[in-house]
């Protein structure tokens, strides 16, 4: 079963809908390794897209307990992190419409940091990553460290895979004009 089976499969599952073979929980010892597997990638790319490792650790714990929640079928590990990635994604969402509704108007806001006196390069790209849209971070962040294809994003952060290709092309651009503007430039090798 493909990556993108098991995610639509998933999101059978996280609907309601019956779920044809019922899933064993994981033991706790199985649980802890698996977590201590896919936790650091799932925290990172949380804190990328809302900007705030509290935050984030926050949502990190959500996404494992609707994990542990959810009837889901017998799955791979590839799944099941795609799963808690989309997890992921849909409480990041909430947590913007949530406050939307508040009267704040997007999670920069929400969970910006002052920048570091003396910023890096980590934190300068921090910062950078920061002026991006929250959708414009997850489509970078899936695509380019996780790995994910373009069929995979869409499954994840529910677009259309027409709309991730045009969307991860703008925010591609949308990054390079970020960065344009903090004096980087493109380095071109003959």
């Amino acid at each position: 079963m493909t990556r993108v089976a098991a995610i639509s499969g998933l999101a059978a599952a996280e609907s309601g809908e019956a779920v044809s073979a019922a899933a064993e929980p994981m033991d706790a010892a199985a649980f802890q390794s698996f977590y201590r597997r896919t936790a650091p990638a799932l925290q990172t790319y949380i804190r990328r897209v809302c900007g705030d490792a509290g935050g984030a650790e926050d949502l990190l714990q959500e996404a494992y307990l609707r994990l542990l929640r959810t009837p889901l079928p017998p799955l791979s590990e590839p799944q099941l992190k795609a799963y808690l990635f989309r997890a992921a994604t849909r409480l990041i969402y909430d947590e913007w419409k949530r406050r939307r509704v508040d009267g704040l108007r997007s999670l920069q806001f929400l969970f910006r940091k002052p920048a570091p006196e003396n910023p890096n390069l980590k934190t300068d790209m921090e910062r950078f990553f920061g002026e991006l849209k929250p959708r414009e971070r997850a489509l970078l962040w899936l695509a380019y460290v996780e790995g994910y294809d373009h069929r995979e994003m869409a499954e994840i952060l529910n677009l259309g895979e027409k709309s991730v290709r045009v969307s991860l092309f703008r925010a591609r651009n949308r990054l390079a004009g970020v960065l344009r503007r903090h004096g980087f430039t493109a380095e071109v090798k003959a």
